[in-house]
C-alpha cells in the first residue's frame, strides 16, 4: 500500500484498540461522576459522544492528577513538542560525527550535487531529485548508527557517584595485583628520557602507531616546560606511558631495575587517569591502547584482554569502526587520527584473541575503515628538514602496514576455523592451502626496508600462524599426515628461532607475555602431533598431499632438512624432536624468569616426560645398532652429545620464506 493512500480511517484501529483484554481502564471524569460504565475510547468515550459531551471527555492518567486532566488534543500537542525538541537535538549533534571526505579525492556532498540546473522534463527532474532525497535520507540514517551505542560508556542520567567514575570502573575491572604503593617515579631529566622515547618509537610505535609523532613531541615539550600549566592530563599520561613501556620492555627479570622504573612511571600515569579516561573521546581510546601495550609486558598487574575489550567498545561507541559518509567537512588530520586509532585497536584485539583463544571484540563485517598508512616508494629519500638532516621524529609506518595486513589474514581464518561454526568441513584443505599461500605471499611482500630484527619478528608470526592454521580445529578435527609433517617441521623451526632471539642482544622488538603463550601453545601442538604420528614423523617420509580441487592453491612446500653425513633419517629426526622439546622448555624457563610464571615450564616438562623417555630409548637403540656396525676403533656418540650437536642441524634447514610455492 502506498503511504499516500493511507487515511485517518485506516489508522483508526491503531489509535483505538479494542478493549478485549482484562485490565483496569480509568473512566473519564463525566462517567466517573455519573457512576456509569466508560469504555475508554479515544478521543472521547461512547457515552460522551452520545450525549454531545465529546469535547469535555477527559481522563486521569499517570501524568495528570484527578481534577487537572488534560484533553486528548493537548496531550498530542505536548507529545509533538517533545518529538520536535528531540529532532532539533539530533540535527545539532549530527555534524560532529558524520561525513568525512576521502583522502585525496574530495567528493562533493549530496546537498551540493542537488544544486543542478533544472532539466527540460519536470517529471524526470522530479524523479531524479526524489532519488537523491531518498539516498540522502538513507545516508543520514546510517550515519546516525554511530550514536546508537554511545551511551554505553557515557554518563547516565544520574551521573557517576563521587565514589565511582568511568576511570575507576575501567581500572577496577582490568586490574589484577595492586600496584605497590609509594613507587611513583619522578620525571627523569629530558636527556635521560630521550633514549627511552627513541627505544619506544623504534620498536613499539613502528608496529602500533597509536598517536602522531608531532603531537607526542608537543606533549613532551609541555610536560618538561617550566610552566606546569601547559601540560594537560593527557600530556602527562602519554609521556609517562611511553617511558613505562620502554622501561619494562628492556627488563630481563621481574623485579630488576628496568621493571621497577616501569612500575614507577605507570603509577605516575595513573594519577592522571581521571582526566584522561573519559567516555566519548578518542584520547581515552588511545590511553587504553597504551595501557594494553603495558599489560602485555606486565601481566601481573593488568589484564590485557579486559583492557583491549574496553578500548574496542569505546572505539565502537565513537563510530571509529566505520568511515563516515562523504560530504561533511572534516580535516584530514582528524580523519587520519580516527583511522590510526581504529587500526591500532584492531591489531591488538586480533593478537589478544588469537593467543587467548577468545572471540573478537568486533567482526570484520562491521569494519569500513581505510588504512591510513601506505608504503613509500623505495627510490624516495628519507624525510629531511631544511638543514638537510633527517627528521628524528619521522618514523616509517611500513611495518605497521605489514602487521595490519597479517592481522587481517589471521582474522579471516580464525573466524572461519574457530568462530563461525562447529560442523566439520568435508574437504578443508583447499581452504587451508589458500590461506597458507596468502600468508606466504604476505611475508614475501613485506617492506624491503624492514630491518633484520623486524623481519625475524614477522617470521615468528608466520611460523606461529602456519602451526595455528594446520592444527586441529572445529572445522578440521582430524588433520592429514601431510599437515602433521608440516606442523612437525614448523614447530622445530619456531622453537629454534625463538630461543635464538631470546638470547640475541641485538633483537630489539619487545618479547611480550603473548610470546610465552605462543611458545607453550607451539610446544603443546608439537607434543600432540608427535604422540599421534610418532613413527611416520620420525621415519622422515613425506606423506602424499590430501586430495583437493585442481584450481586450489598448491600446498605449502615441505621444509628441506640437510641430513648429516653418515646419519639416518630415523635417528636424525629423533634427535631433532628431543632438541625441540628441550628448546621449548628452555624458552618457557626464560620467560618464567622474566614474568614469574615458572609453573608453565614445570607443567610442560611433566607433559613431555613420557615422550622424552620414549625418544631417548629410541636414540639409544639407534646408537647401539650403529656401534655394532662400526669398526671397534669408532666410538658411539652418546645421547647427550647427539642432542647438543643437533643445534646446528636444526638451524641448517631453510626457513619458510626461502621456500617456493610449489609442492615438495
Amino acid at each position: 500500500m502506498n503511504i499516500d493512500e493511507i487515511d485517518a480511517a485506516t489508522l483508526m484501529p491503531l489509535e483505538t484498540p479494542p478493549l478485549k483484554v482484562s485490565r483496569p481502564v480509568a473512566a473519564c471524569s463525566r462517567c466517573r461522576n455519573a457512576k456509569i460504565k466508560c469504555d475508554g475510547k479515544l478521543p472521547a468515550c461512547s457515552s460522551c459522544e452520545k450525549n454531545g459531551r465529546a469535547a469535555e471527555c477527559t481522563s486521569t492518567n499517570d501524568q495528570f492528577a484527578r481534577g487537572k486532566e488534560r484533553s486528548y488534543v493537548s496531550t498530542l500537542e505536548t507529545r509533538i513538542d517533545k518529538l520536535q525538541a528531540r529532532l532539533e537535538e539530533a540535527k545539532a549533534r549530527k555534524p560532529s560525527v558524520v561525513s568525512i571526505p576521502d583522502d585525496e579525492t574530495a567528493v562533493p556532498s549530496r546537498r551540493q550535487s542537488c544544486n543542478v540546473p533544472a532539466l527540460e522534463h519536470s517529471s524526470a527532474g522530479g524523479s531524479r531529485a526524489q532519488r537523491r532525497k531518498e539516498a540522502s535520507a538513507i545516508d543520514d540514517l546510517v550515519s546516525d548508527f554511530g550514536f546508537l551505542s554511545v551511551n554505553a560508556t557515557a554518563r547516565d542520567f544520574y551521573g557517576f557517584t563521587s565514589a565511582m567514575s568511568y576511570a575507576r570502573l575501567i581500572l577496577s575491572a582490568c586490574s589484577k595485583d595492586p600496584l605497590p604503593s609509594g613507587t611513583t617515579k619522578e620525571l627523569p631529566p629530558r636527556y635521560a628520557a630521550a633514549s627511552l622515547i627513541q627505544h619506544y618509537l623504534n620498536n613499539v610505535f613502528t608496529l602500533v602507531p597509536v598517536f602522531e609523532e608531532a603531537s607526542f613531541y608537543g606533549s613532551v615539550d609541555n610536560t618538561y616546560a617550566q610552566d606546569t600549566r601547559k601540560a594537560d592530563p593527557f600530556d602527562h599520561w602519554i609521556v609517562r606511558m611511553v617511558l613505562a613501556i620502554a622501561s619494562v620492555s628492556m627488563s630481563g627479570q621481574r623485579g630488576d631495575q628496568h621493571y621497577l622504573e616501569g612500575i614507577g612511571h605507570v603509577c605516575a600515569a595513573l594519577s592522571h587517569a581521571e582526566g584522561v579516561l573519559n567516555p566519548g573521546s578518542i584520547s581515552s581510546v588511545q590511553a587504553l591502547v597504551m595501557l594494553t601495550e603495558y599489560a602485555m609486558l606486565d601481566p601481573h598487574h593488568f589484564d590485557s584482554w579486559s583492557l583491549i575489550g574496553a578500548a574496542s567498545r569505546a572505539m565502537v561507541d565513537l563510530g571509529l569502526h566505520t568511515d563516515p559518509p562523504k560530504g561533511t567537512p572534516m580535516t584530514k588530520g582528524k580523519l587520519d587520527l580516527r583511522r590510526r586509532v581504529f587500526w591500532c585497536v584492531y591489531v591488538l584485539d586480533r593478537s589478544t584473541s588469537l593467543v587467548q583463544t577468545r572471540a573478537f571484540s568486533f567482526n570484520d563485517d562491521s569494519v569500513r575503515v581505510k588504512i591510513p598508512f601506505t608504503k613509500a616508494p623505495a627510490v624516495l629519500p628519507a624525510a629531511t628538514n631544511k638543514s638537510g638532516l633527517q627528521k628524528p621524529w619521522v618514523q616509517s609506518h611500513e611495518q605497521a602496514l605489514d602487521l595490519i595486513h597479517l592481522r587481517q589474514i589471521q582474522s579471516g581464518w580464525y573466524t572461519d576455523l574457530f568462530q563461525s561454526g562447529r560442523t566439520a568441513w568435508d574437504e578443508p584443505y583447499h581452504y587451508l592451502w589458500q590461506t597458507c599461500e596468502a600468508m606466504r605471499k604476505w611475508f614475501e611482500n613485506i617492506s624491503v626496508t624492514t630491518n633484520p630484527s623486524m623481519r625475524a619478528f614477522f617470521e615468528l608470526e608466520l611460523l606461529y600462524s602456519y602451526i595455528y592454521v594446520l592444527s586441529p580445529s572445529p572445522r578440521v578435527p582430524a588433520i592429514s599426515p601431510f599437515a602433521a609433517k608440516l606442523i612437525f617441521e614448523y614447530c622445530i623451526r619456531y622453537a629454534d628461532l625463538m630461543l635464538r632471539l631470546i638470547d640475541d642482544a641485538n633483537y630489539t622488538p619487545p618479547l611480550t607475555f603473548y610470546d610465552a603463550m605462543r611458545v607453550y601453545m607451539t610446544g603443546r601442538q608439537f607434543l600432540d602431533v608427535l604422540q599421534h604420528n610418532t613413527d611416520p614423523l620420525l621415519n622422515g617420509h613425506i606423506p602424499p598431499h590430501p586430495d583437493v580441487k585442481p584450481t586450489t592453491a598448491p600446498p605449502p612446500a615441505m621444509p628441506v632438512v640437510n641430513l648429516p653425513p653418515g646419519d639416518t633419517l630415523q635417528r636424525f629426526n629423533t634427535v631433532r624432536s628431543i632438541h625441540c622439546i628441550k628448546q621449548i622448555s628452555e624458552c618457557l624457563a626464560k620467560f618464567g624468569m622474566r614474568w614469574g610464571y615458572m609453573s608453565w615450564n614445570q607443567r610442560y616438562q611433566s607433559e613431555t616426560a613420557s615422550m622424552l623417555e620414549t625418544l631417548h630409548l629410541r636414540l639409544r637403540e639407534f646408537d647401539g645398532i650403529a656401534a655394532a656396525r662400526r669398526p671397534s676403533m669408532w666410538h658411539a656418540s652418546s645421547s647427550a652429545s647427539s642432542v647438543t650437536s643437533s643445534s646446528a642441524a636444526s638451524q641448517a634447514y631453510r626457513s619458510p620464506q626461502s621456500l617456493n610455492s610449489g609442492s615438495a
